[in-house]
């Protein structure tokens, strides 16, 4: 019979085998393989996006935008607080300051082709509301291409309308308006304003209109764009030419501005994106919705050809395309942004839904540029 001392050793000897053979590593069977690599637990590197040649080129494009440190740019549209707006909202985001000289688009262009002429050039960018201004630089050579490899155009279904414009990727588009006809409501009752285009032919409307200059770039939006269309002809300008209509030839803004202080009851050549911020305001002004239809004008941006700050530039010119700064000016200018993300800051009663549409495009760019060149408004309207 064993006594309680040697049951106490011999429970004590099985206690230390336990505790042996759990501290001890186990060696798996001879037919269970120990893995030669660690098991997959995260998502497979196949799904996680790679950084790419573009994104490379970009960054260094950033990199050397915030080395040149300034963008100057010439505007007809960064005026007052959109342009303090602007300025602002894009300098927080990248740090690059902005140079804003604003001036009408006839009198920039021809800074622009002296700069040129000189090879000295001053501005970086030239962002007007007027595509044809643009264009007509493209088409002399005076611009760089600035589209390729801008991120925010990597995706075109984010926008209303293509935003590259020219061929060569020169022009972008950044805003679009509505227009032609604008009035004053406090001058022109609802059932006295005219239907068609044809009513302004008549007697009622002599010494009352003022227009943007016909034969300047400026005044495509009406005389140009309706005649490539085939919506109106020659004769009926000629006959327009009869209604002792005052030529304006500063900007567009200003002309908007003499029909809010009814120096004027009509303006020809206006549009939405102008108007709007004005009616914001309080100004009785109002853009017609003629039988025929209403243009369609584009607000385009170029980079002068051997700018000074291209890099800078560019970077400007994304920002201006992206959300975020659709938005900064949409806001800023009460108008509709060319984004389909971006929300409508137009005034509802600035808002117009033409009854058609006629869409300015390159091949109407290279057509009013011949026609200028034949002066074929001067020929109606007297010489400048």
């Amino acid at each position: 019979m064993i006594n309680s001392k040697v049951w106490a050793i011999l429970s004590l000897f099985v206690m230390a085998l336990v505790i042996l053979s759990a501290c001890t590593p186990q060696t798996p069977p001879a037919s269970t393989p120990v893995p030669s690599t660690p098991v997959q637990t995260s998502v497979p590197t196949s799904n996680i996006p790679l950084p790419t040649s573009q994104d490379a080129a970009w960054t260094n494009i950033v990199k050397a935008a915030k080395q040149e440190g300034v963008v100057t740019i010439y505007s007809v549209a960064f005026v007052g607080d959109v342009g303090r707006r602007i300025s602002q909202d894009f300098t927080n985001q990248t740090g690059i300051r902005t140079e804003i000289l604003v001036g009408s688009g006839a009198i920039l262009l021809e800074k622009i082709k002296v700069e040129q002429a000189m090879k000295r050039p001053v501005g970086d960018l030239w962002n007007s509301r007027s595509a044809s201004s643009i264009a007509e630089l493209v088409l002399l050579g005076g611009a760089d291409s600035i589209a390729g490899g801008l991120p925010s155009l990597r995706d075109k279904a984010a926008f209303k309308i293509d935003p590259v414009y020219s061929p060569g990727g020169e022009a972008v588009v950044w805003a679009m308006g509505y227009g032609d006809a604008v009035i004053n409501t406090k001058q022109i009752k609802p059932e006295d304003e005219p239907r068609s285009y044809k009513d302004l032919l008549s007697p009622t409307w002599k010494g009352k209109i003022l227009t943007q200059d016909p034969r300047t770039s400026g005044g495509t939006i009406f005389y140009a764009n309706l005649r490539y269309h085939k919506v109106l002809d020659l004769d009926y300008f000629t006959r327009l030419a009869q209604q002792d209509m005052a030529i304006w030839g500063g900007s567009a803004t200003e002309g908007h501005m003499k029909i809010a202080r009814g120096e004027f009851p009509m303006l020809l050549s206006g549009t939405t994106d102008i108007a709007a911020p004005i009616i914001a305001e309080g100004a009785p002004i109002k853009v017609l919705t003629p039988d025929e239809g209403n243009s369609a004008g584009l607000g385009a941006v170029v980079a002068m050809k051997g700018s000074p700050h291209p890099n800078a530039a560019r970077v400007f010119v994304n920002w201006l395309l992206s959300q975020e700064g659709q938005r900064s000016y949409a806001e800023a200018a009460s108008v509709t942004s060319i984004r389909k993300d971006v929300p409508d800051f137009t005034n509802p009663v600035a808002r117009v839904t033409p009854k058609k549409i006629w869409a300015r495009n390159w091949e109407m760019e290279e057509w009013a540029r011949k026609d200028l060149a034949a002066k074929t408004m001067e020929k109606i309207f007297g010489s400048k």
